[in-house]
């Protein structure tokens, strides 16, 4: 004899495949209403008289990891004396002929000055000389 208000069970598959099949439904039904929405904007885009908009890209190339510290120890190689870090920022520009964003160049002397084996040698607030060109 079977309890109310409580499932058995053999219902349990039974309800469980209901609920997926429902879901299923919803999902379908939610799919095809966006598709209808994309439809009637593209529709909309193939009528107007607006010019496509340029595709560009937020740089020229694609990076490679550590090209800011790349830049700056070429930067700081050709210098022998110890260097701002505004300094350093506007040859790395000039390096590499686009804008950097200061806090990398910062970034970049301040974490590989510190450590067993430092790339940088911050000789004073603010500046900083190549390990090698210091005599390390």
């Amino acid at each position: 004899m079977r309890m109310s208000g409580g499932y058995w069970n053999q219902d349990s598959g039974a309800i469980d495949k209901v609920v997926s099949e429902l879901l299923v439904a919803l999902a379908a039904q939610e799919a095809r209403s966006r598709l209808s929405r994309l439809a009637e904007k593209l529709a909309g885009l193939r009528t107007s008289d607006a010019r496509p908009r340029a595709v560009t890209s937020r740089r020229l190339r694609a990076r490679r990891p550590g090209w800011v510290l790349d830049a700056v120890r070429a930067v700081m190689a050709d210098q022998a004396r110890p260097m701002r870090i505004t300094h350093v920022h506007a040859a790395v520009e000039a390096l590499l002929g686009g804008t950097v964003s200061a806090n990398s160049v910062s970034w970049v002397l301040a974490s590989h000055s510190a450590g067993p084996s430092p790339l940088f040698v911050r000789v004073a607030r603010g500046r900083y000389v190549l390990a090698s060109a210091d005599g390390d």
